[in-house]
């Protein structure tokens, strides 16, 4: 099946200045401008279904890094009509979802268990049976909250030792500086004990969203943690996100426990409360997309390797949406300024600043099979 999409902007580096892209069995098959569109349809293209996208933007689909959920069913919905194709969820083994269904089903989703106190206490050969017992196929991972309500220190030291050994990846949630706390002294423990080409295997995860001394930053790039930010519940980043990834720390963003804002989440990367803690919209559209496809473990990650992008052999894996204007950032991430000059040769995204209205999700297509429509759009 070939459905060609016409009349629009696509986000694709391969082409900045694309307004059509055609998608044949799932992958992007082209990507280009709307008058060879036409001419190649009238070659070939008698077939085609033709989408007009009606100045509409395309983007390649996000991930939502942390999704924190108590039911199976839970984010997919709300996740294909944000955009979202890859939900990375902590939950219960009854409510951590098929690491990847069918198209048909809708979004991807990626689970990881979250551990009780019983099983934090296992040793590593314990953490290896309760994953293989869960499914290698539903489970990426185990989660621990650490900090108040959770795991304390010394559990939370001994369970990342028994995973690292196990090698098992580990989604670190420490609540309050506590936590935090208590997370960096076990990653420097296990660091210590078993080297850090352990726990650089392992690829361990952090979501934090408060701040980060300089030792902890050289703890986390040292030790090959990933770093995923959450906003508050007013929306705002408190880690120094900018920071973290001058220090080759990847940092990608998920939701939590609130509900999913992909484009809100970039805009509070944009506006972030320190304003040497900025970065350009570029670099949080990749912390939202490509940068949360490169955390999961190997065996799962490489599934996504080719998605986040629009691009000849990619999956056609992307979001349409309505925005109101359409900007390239100034280099500077420090400060909010947008051009609309397209000789830049970057590709487009919404403009995010304050008193503009939020992008509007239109649809919504994992490898070509369009999961979510919006009944605004015909």
């Amino acid at each position: 099946m070939s459905t060609l999409y016409v009349n629009g902007t696509i986000h694709s580096t391969s082409d900045p200045y694309a307004t059509a892209l055609l998608v044949e069995d799932g992958s992007v098959a082209w990507v280009g401008a709307d008058d060879t569109a036409e001419s190649m349809r009238g070659r070939s293209g008698a077939g085609w279904d033709v989408v007009d996208l009606e100045g509409a933007l395309v983007v390649p689909a996000f991930v939502d890094s942390l999704r924190l959920t108590d039911s199976d069913a839970g984010p997919r919905a709300e996740a294909a009509q944000s955009g979202i194709f890859l939900s990375v969820t902590v939950g219960r083994d009854d409510a951590t979802p098929p690491a990847a269904p069918s198209a048909a089903s809708g979004p991807r989703a990626v689970g990881y268990h979250l551990v009780d106190a019983g099983e934090a206490a296992g040793t590593a050969a314990d953490l290896a049976a309760l994953v293989t017992g869960l499914g290698a196929e539903r489970t990426a991972g185990l989660a621990a909250v650490v900090g108040p309500g959770g795991l304390d220190g010394a559990a939370a030291a001994h369970l990342t030792a028994q995973a690292t050994a196990a090698g098992i990846q580990l989604y670190l949630l420490p609540r309050e500086a506590e936590g935090f706390a208590a997370v960096l002294s076990a990653l420097r423990a296990t660091a210590q004990f078993q080297g850090t080409p352990a726990l650089g295997m392992a690829r361990h995860r952090l979501a934090w969203n408060g701040p980060v001394d300089e030792e902890s930053m050289r703890t986390l790039a040292e030790n090959s943690l990933s770093f995923t930010a959450v906003p508050a519940t007013d929306g705002t980043l408190a880690a120094p996100i900018a920071a973290l990834l001058n220090r080759a720390v990847p940092v990608s963003f998920g939701s939590g426990d609130a509900p999913a804002d992909p484009w809100g989440t970039l805009r509070a990367s944009l506006e972030h409360r320190e304003a040497d803690q900025r970065i350009s919209a570029r670099s949080g559209f990749t912390a939202a997309t490509r940068a949360g496809l490169r955390a999961p473990p190997h065996s799962l990650g490489t599934q996504y390797s080719m998605a986040g992008r629009i691009a000849p052999s990619s999956p056609a894996t992307f979001g349409i949406w309505a925005a109101e204007a359409l900007s390239v950032q100034a280099p500077d991430g420090r400060v909010a300024a947008w051009s609309t000059d397209t000789r830049a040769g970057t590709p487009l995204l919404p403009v995010l600043e304050e008193g503009t209205a939020a992008p509007q999700c239109l649809a919504t297509v994992v490898d070509g099979a369009e999961v979510y429509r919006s009944p605004d759009w015909s």
